[in-house]
């Protein structure tokens, strides 16, 4: 151990922390000169080693980047900063905020590092750089700047990622060690405070597993077999009431189970949820708490106008804040979601209600969490929450150095699938998957700083290409498999038949076309037939495969009732099967015998035979032996081409059971065929991407030169600064002629649909019709154009937020704003933030012309302290 990481282990314990193993083992890598992958538990403690990176810049007198996904983040960690380093030493970079960029320590969202480092900033100094939530890289709008981070700087620098445990972390540092070289990867997933889960049945509480708290979460542990019987039996709620919520409440805090976050994943159920505490009175501070609060809303009630205060309905939000519980979601004014943050961080609110807003590294811990369903909305739709989601929502849990324990209360509604939620709780996590594409602003900046090879075979390198190059060795694997199976088909059907080659005349017919509508129709007809015999023929202790809606299914026969079979699955359910519920015939897949005391009505033993299952028929399922059963009841017909009909085996009497045992053949020929195409299609599918991308914006005149070697054009420059997932769509907007001549206050409002997101799908009329027509157009033209070259990147921008942006760059009050655009507060003045942070774009992008000029003049009408801006 090095005498910085004494010196450094030496002051935690004067202040009454002591490092974790983990902590200490991710401090000596970075001493000896390693970057460093630390993936641990939201809570384990690793902001210790991002703080250790920033000693270290210190005493080698370097500079540290700390970064983080959102500007939220980074506003609570320049403040978490400057507070103990002094904030002469601490700087803050958001896009729409710069303060003391020359700072030892500058704190700042990933994408403004990215943008640095494509603007050719002076980097000489900078020793250090942390990438909190480095997980982030897998978002699919943003996670692609984490990736252009870590391969542009300089491997000299020294990289900390924090990352939340993931399932393929080591993947992930395999991949850091090609790019960056010497990576220590540290794991754990221990938490310093121990957390129970339980399950909320009516007004019972129950542990979800065996044994009490646990550091590390369920995983290897038994489920509480009570609270699955408590869950079976119980008459569950489709969704939290009222009565529920407070009852719940009152038990949390007659347990002293509060400070508590409650996740309910709907804004409405957010704020619905204080509405009723406000309505019925309910108070959870004392005199001296509701004083501090009230002091802390101070500032907040003199900025605003009494006008502002009734359309924010601030008198119900003071009330509620008083009594000490907040709802907390995108749609609340931000300054009153940043004083909740604040509040509850000193321990002043006892409960917010969230919709997983919080679960984004922002520093709120509380003793306990709540789980109101195991579903949330993700902008577009309502999906399942993911292993990682789950456990950065319940890592709140618990608070370091104030909790024994930490609690997380799952409450069990109707539709909460018991096995989901014992996945979840056992800590089960996804891969991480990169999301990362080659942008037209990312194309333009890596050209700005390699040639055209080098660019490309710097893409090559992105955790996407790494990935898909293990797929590719592992489909090699898969077509290797299907090789063989495919040579043993072969084998048996050579000789079969005494006029021709089978396997020649089975490839003529999958080839041949569709049969005329007579001809499908009496196939259909055939195999309804071939359907029904399978299940007469189908006998107990027989596995089978079949067609069930659109998914291949494996089962076991346990008994034969007529034409009705019962079947356990592979995925342990005991169902009854007739011929009209499934979609092909049974197939035989082998034999099984039962093994005594094994009883399929326990859930448990389903399970295990569901394994059974599993092994038997993993082959089959890698090659796609059975996946001919997912075809339409009219395969059986083809269209009757000559090569056909001209065939030997055609006329044999035997045909039909040469084309039967054939089958095999057939399926394993199609998966070959489509593993062949997969890896092709991954077989550098960066690079090119990066060819296509190129070569459309060749076609615009952004670059040129010859295809291979492409270099920037005229039109390169500004697109480096547009930063927006419609990149390319502002930039040629940007070209025309009306666009030029907008007033600032239009400009704002007309650039407004690249920064607003629309979750209702409104549409009101655009502000300036024909500066739509002009973004329409270039729309229709550029989706056309990315068709043309293999490419789907345009975003379908709505005309919705234009009239009240106008109206705000005017002048017009809050209220006036939202009444026109039935936003609510927190989304408006957020997409008004990003409207802001895009026309800074705009004036960099069209530095040196007119329009630079008024998209200067349009940002300064946008911003009103307290509200457009924020630290």
């Amino acid at each position: 151990m090095g005498i910085y990481l004494d010196n450094y282990r030496d002051a935690a314990l004067a202040s009454g922390i002591e490092l974790d193993d983990f902590q200490i083992d991710a401090a000596k890598a970075l001493e000896e000169g390693h970057d460093v992958l630390l993936c641990a538990p939201t809570g384990a403690g690793k902001t210790m080693v991002a703080l250790f990176a920033v000693e270290l810049a210190f005493a080698s007198s370097t500079t540290c980047i700390y970064t983080t996904p959102v500007k939220a983040l980074s506003n609570q960690k320049y403040r978490e900063l400057a507070s103990r380093y002094g904030s002469e030493y601490v700087g803050l970079m958001t896009g729409d905020v710069t303060i003391n960029r020359n700072a030892d320590i500058v704190v700042m969202t990933t994408e403004v590092l990215r943008n640095l480092l494509y603007a050719g900033e002076d980097m000489t100094k900078l020793g250090y750089v942390i990438l909190d939530e480095v997980h982030y890289l897998a978002d699919p709008e943003r996670g692609p700047t984490w990736e252009e981070v870590i391969l542009e700087l300089d491997r000299s620098v020294r990289i900390v990622s924090l990352s939340a445990t993931v399932a393929n972390a080591d993947e992930f540092h395999a991949w850091l060690e090609s790019v960056r070289g010497n990576t220590t990867l540290v794991q754990t997933s221990h938490r310093p405070v121990p957390l129970l889960q339980q399950v909320v049945v009516g007004r019972k509480l129950h542990d979800l597993y065996e044994g009490g708290p646990s550091a590390t979460l369920g995983a290897g542990r038994n489920p509480n077999s009570g609270a699955l019987r408590a869950m079976d039996r119980a008459k569950l709620p489709e969704r939290l009431g009222p009565g529920q919520r407070q009852r719940l409440l009152r038990l949390m805090d007659d347990r002293e189970l509060l400070p508590a976050i409650e996740f309910i994943f709907s804004r409405k159920g957010c704020d619905n949820a204080v509405q009723d505490l406000v309505r019925d009175g309910v108070a959870l501070t004392n005199r001296h708490e509701r004083k501090l609060i009230h002091q802390a809303l101070d500032p907040i009630r003199e900025e605003l106008s009494e006008e502002d205060k009734a359309v924010l309905r601030f008198r119900s939000f003071e009330r509620a804040l008083a009594n000490g519980y907040a709802a907390h979601h995108a749609g609340v004014y931000p300054p009153f979601k940043e004083l909740i943050e604040k509040l509850m961080q000193r321990g002043l609110i006892k409960i917010v209600y969230a919709t997983g807003t919080l679960a984004l590294g922002i520093n709120m811990p509380v003793r306990t969490t709540v789980v109101e369903q195991l579903t949330k909305y993700n902008g577009t739709e309502f999906t399942d929450l993911t292993g990682i989601e789950y456990t950065q929502l319940i890592g709140r849990a618990g608070r370091r150095g104030k909790d024994d324990i930490g609690h997380t209360l799952v409450y069990a509604t109707a539709d909460m699938d018991p096995d989901v939620l014992l996945s979840l709780g056992a800590g089960e996590l996804e891969p991480l998957m990169s999301a990362f594409f080659p942008s037209y602003n990312t194309v333009v900046n890596v050209l700005s700083e390699h040639d055209y090879q080098s660019a490309r075979a710097l893409l090559a390198r992105s955790f996407a290409q790494f990935q898909r190059n293990r797929e590719v060795a592992k489909l090699e694997v898969t077509r290797e498999r299907v090789r063989q199976a495919l040579d043993k088909e072969t084998a048996a059907l050579e000789g079969l038949c005494e006029h021709g080659d089978v396997a020649e005349y089975a490839q003529i017919r999958s080839r041949a076309g569709r049969a005329s509508s007579a001809a499908r129709k009496k196939a259909k007809k055939a195999y309804r037939q071939r359907v029904a015999d399978s299940f007469e023929w189908a006998y107990g202790g027989e596995v089978v495969a079949y067609a069930y809606g659109t998914s291949l299914e494996y089962a076991y026969v346990t008994q034969v009732d007529g034409d009705r079979l019962r079947v356990a699955t592979w995925m342990g359910d005991l169902v009854w099967l007739t011929p009209d519920a499934v979609r092909s015939e049974l197939r035989h897949v082998g034999d099984w015998v039962l093994p005594a005391g094994m009883k399929l009505r326990d859930p448990e033993h389903r399970e295990v035979l569901g394994d059974q299952i599993v092994d038997m028929v993993e082959e089959r399922v890698e090659v796609g032996l059975d996946d001919d059963l997912l075809r339409s009841w009219d395969r059986g017909a083809v269209r009757e081409i000559p090569e056909l009909l001209e065939h030997p085996v055609h006329s044999c009497p035997d045909r039909d059971e040469h084309i039967e045992a054939a089958t095999a053949y057939l399926s394993l020929s199609a998966r070959l065929e489509q593993l062949a195409e997969v890896s092709e299609s991954y077989d550098d599918s960066v690079g090119a991407e990066f060819d296509a991308t190129c070569d459309l914006l060749a076609v615009l005149g952004v670059l040129r030169g010859e295809r291979g070697a492409y270099e920037l054009g005229a039109g390169a420059r500004p697109l480096r600064s547009l930063h927006s997932n419609a990149d390319l769509l502002i930039y040629e907007c940007l070209k025309d002629e009306h666009f030029a001549g907008l007033s600032p206050a239009m400009l704002a409002g007309m650039l407004s649909p690249f920064a607003f997101k629309d979750r209702r799908g409104r549409s009101r009329p655009p502000a300036d019709p024909l500066a739509w027509r002009v973004i329409r157009h270039n729309h229709d033209f550029l989706t056309e154009l990315e068709e043309r070259f293999g490419l789907d990147r345009q975003p379908e921008p709505t005309p919705h937020p234009t009239s009240a942006v106008v109206a705000w760059a005017e002048g017009a009050t809050l209220q006036t704003c939202l009444n026109m655009s039935q936003y609510l507060p927190g989304d408006f003045i957020n997409g008004l933030r990003r409207t802001t942070d895009l026309l800074t774009q705009v004036m960099h992008a069209a530095e040196g012309t007119p329009t630079a000029d008024t998209a200067a003049a349009a940002r300064r009408l946008l911003e009103r302290p307290g509200v457009t801006q924020a630290i």
